[in-house]
């Protein structure tokens, strides 16, 4: 009994004498630079948007933000390293579609994007269009559907890989539609983007930047916003609920995470720093031209949206079959 009692208070000092360095680590915080992992390759969105909104917080702090590209399993080997990584706020993840759809994707995951990461705060929303080449005879959602049903299987729609919100969002839009539209995955959007504008491809969501060159050159049409307003770089274009199908609008979200187990203080001072990066009139500038309007969250709404989003793509990926990997 003795011994055990010994071995309590030897613990509880190493507690005391550890604290006040624990207390000083989180004041001093950051001391060193930043790492901010990016899940898909240098130049993608979510490397750029990343990037708009490190180098604003780095300029608050007068540090370094470190931004490092870790693609592969479409985000999921980022996102286990940073789940792994120590609970010191000083290694970041930037987060989109991936990040919820992955458990209903992946059997053998070995993260879990609620227990494992504390949210910061959603960075912008990118608006997404449904887009179809000119060559088909369709102006509107309505008519897209009508030809659909009248030729099952017969059109198609395409997507920049498994788990991307134009994979799973237009699965849920044809589950909604009663419609039998393939599906042919892509590696990116460059050939992509080629095959929609000369019609091999019969229709895809495509974001405001993908889709503006195409719209200039008059090789694609937009016959619906799929987000929960019409968008000012399309304004004339009605929204999916205009037309019928409010259940349709899934606008892509960016935004950042850390590891679990993170201290309270400094993750609020990493998510006061965000707030303050997309409220400076630069930071809005560059998002706005980069096709993703800033669209703040707190951390307690951030958190919702992932918890939100885990339980949809769970469904789309159960009612339309799709097999994990």
């Amino acid at each position: 009994m003795r011994i055990g009692r010994i071995g309590v208070l030897i613990g509880a000092c190493l507690i005391w004498l550890a604290a006040p360095d624990a207390g000083r680590a989180q004041e001093n915080f950051p001391n060193r630079p930043i790492r901010m992992i990016i899940p898909y390759s240098v130049g993608s969105v979510v490397d750029v948007f990343g990037r708009i909104v490190a180098q604003n917080i780095a300029e608050q702090w007068k540090g370094t933000i470190l931004s490092e590209s870790k693609s592969g399993g479409n985000g999921s080997i980022a996102a286990e390293e940073v789940a792994r990584a120590a609970p010191d706020g000083y290694t970041w993840l930037m987060v989109t579609t991936f990040f919820t759809a992955s458990p209903s994707l992946n059997v053998a995951l070995r993260w879990d994007p609620v227990r494992d990461f504390t949210p910061i705060g959603q960075i912008c929303g990118a608006p997404n269009f449904f887009i179809v080449p000119t060559t088909l005879p369709v102006n509107n959602v309505a008519e897209y559907v009508a030809l659909a049903r009248e030729k099952p299987g017969k059109l198609n729609y395409s997507h920049p890989g498994k788990g991307s919100t134009g994979h799973l969002g237009f699965e849920l839009f044809k589950r909604l539609a009663g419609i039998d539209v393939p599906g042919i995955g892509y590696r990116g959007y460059p050939q992509m983007v080629a095959d929609i504008s000369s019609g091999l491809i019969t229709s895809s969501f495509l974001s405001a930047n993908q889709a503006l060159a195409q719209v200039q050159t008059g090789t694609i049409r937009i016959i619906g916003a799929i987000n929960d307003g019409r968008s000012k770089y399309f304004p004339d274009v009605p929204t999916m609920a205009e037309q019928g199908y409010p259940g349709a609008q899934v606008t892509p979200w960016f935004g950042i995470v850390v590891p679990a187990g993170t201290p309270e203080p400094i993750v609020d001072r990493i998510s006061k720093a965000l707030d303050a990066a997309l409220a400076a009139p630069d930071v809005q500038q560059k998002l706005d031209l980069a096709g993703c309007p800033p669209k703040p969250a707190s951390r307690a709404e951030f958190a919702g949206i992932i918890k939100n989003d885990v339980a949809l793509w769970a469904k789309v990926v159960r009612d339309a079959g799709i097999p994990p990997d």
